[in-house]
């Protein structure tokens, strides 16, 4: 899942393992800092998917670990790349300088 660090509102469209019908905890793990945060989060389901929103700012090439729960219940799991690259044409060298 691809993440534009310039927007501090995020929304993710992620198929649930199942529909939650209480409020969710979004955790964001960063994998180079070991840090998780908590950011408080909004949901509707919308065709099927769940919309996720919130606010959080992510700084470019960050790389996180998502976790969505309801209570004790995991409702998604995935990753995070964040980059104001179009995804595309995403390269992880982009702006660095190589030795060829």
């Amino acid at each position: 899942m691809v993440i534009d660090p310039s927007n501090s509102i995020h929304t993710l469209s992620v198929v649930p393992r199942f529909y939650p019908t209480t409020s969710l905890v979004v955790a964001l793990y960063n994998e180079a800092t070991n840090v998780t945060a908590t950011p408080t989060a909004t949901y509707v389901i919308t065709n099927g998917k769940l919309d996720i929103t919130f606010t959080f700012t992510f700084a470019e090439n960050d790389r996180h670990q998502l976790k969505v729960t309801e209570g004790t219940e995991v409702v998604y799991r995935g990753k995070t790349l964040t980059t104001s690259q179009e995804p595309q044409d995403f390269k992880l060298t982009s702006g660095l300088y190589t030795y060829s």
